[in-house]
């Protein structure tokens, strides 16, 4: 009988000390950071490929899970969006990764010397 009222304070306990990581920073599951990039000249496959290049520097900052990159494909369907010209999905371990990310000097440095000569417009979506 002891047992039977024991267990719900033991499962208590038992979830308490698994949940730390998800009380540490909000959510422990990884967020996806996707950037959406349109050049200040639209098509042109040298800033392209630059912008996808230089992008490979990301995977050094830590807490940098993955990263994808690449050039629009064309589409006639009206519900896709190919007016960008390069795309990159950062997954990022949580939403503190996501933070120290984006003041990260190579963060920094690819926004400044990469992407701000030649890109016009950029749309983020940060999203897990």
């Amino acid at each position: 009988m002891r047992l039977t009222r024991a267990f719900p304070a033991l499962f208590a306990l038992l979830a308490l000390w698994l949940a730390p990581p998800l009380f540490a920073n909000g959510d422990s599951r990884p967020l996806e950071h996707i950037v959406i990039v349109w050049l200040k000249e639209p098509g042109k496959l040298a800033a392209r490929e630059r912008i996808i290049e230089a992008s490979e520097v990301l995977t050094a900052i830590p807490g940098v899970v993955s990263l994808k990159s690449g050039r629009v494909v064309a589409s006639e369907r009206p519900i896709v969006d190919s007016s960008f010209d390069v795309a990159l999905i950062i997954t990022l371990e949580n939403e503190s990764a996501l933070q120290a990310y984006l003041t990260h000097p190579l963060h920094v440095t690819l926004v400044e010397e990469t992407l701000k000569p030649l890109v016009e417009r950029i749309q983020v979506y940060d999203f897990r």
